[in-house]
C-alpha cells in the first residue's frame, strides 16, 4: 500500500498544477504603458496573480507578458477582468481592491500607476482624465 503513496502524491501535485495554470483565470490585468524596459516590468510584477500586458513595446520572448497594440481598455473589456492596473513607471505598487473608485498611485507628485475597477463607462484612452471619484495613494 505504501508503494502507491508516491504515485498518489504525483497525481495530486499534477492536478493542482494543471488547475492553477490552465483552469484558473486571473481577474486582474496589469498593463504597462511606460518607457522602461519590459523585462524590468516583468521582474517587478511577476509574483502577482495577474495577467501582464505590455502596450506600445516591441515584442520580446517572454513567458508572462502579452504584447498588444490595441488600447488597454479594449482588452480589459473583451477579457472580462475585474481590475485594471495601468503602470506608467515601474515601482512596487500595493494593490487595494476594496474600493469601487479609481485609485491613483503617486510617487513624488507624479502618477506612477492607476487602478481601475470595472465601471459602466470607461474612457477610450488611458490618457483621458476621469471625472468620477478618485482615491490617491502616495508611495
Amino acid at each position: 500500500m505504501l508503494i502507491y503513496l508516491p504515485l498518489l502524491i504525483v497525481i495530486v501535485v499534477f492536478g493542482i498544477s494543471f488547475h492553477i495554470h490552465f483552469v484558473t483565470k486571473f481577474k486582474t490585468m496589469i498593463a504597462f504603458v511606460g518607457t522602461a524596459h519590459v523585462r524590468t516590468f516583468e521582474r517587478e510584477y511577476d509574483h502577482l496573480h495577474a495577467d501582464l500586458w505590455a502596450f506600445g513595446h516591441r515584442k520580446r520572448k517572454s513567458t508572462r507578458v502579452i504584447f498588444s497594440n490595441a488600447p488597454p481598455f479594449e482588452i480589459f473589456d473583451t477579457h472580462n477582468y475585474e481590475h485594471l492596473l495601468i503602470v506608467y513607471d515601474v515601482h512596487h505598487i500595493p494593490l487595494f481592491f476594496d474600493t469601487e473608485n479609481v485609485v491613483h498611485y503617486k510617487l513624488e507628485n507624479k502618477t506612477v500607476a492607476t487602478l481601475w475597477p470595472r465601471l459602466t463607462t470607461l474612457p477610450s484612452s488611458y490618457k483621458d482624465e476621469y471625472n468620477g471619484i478618485v482615491d490617491t495613494i502616495h508611495l
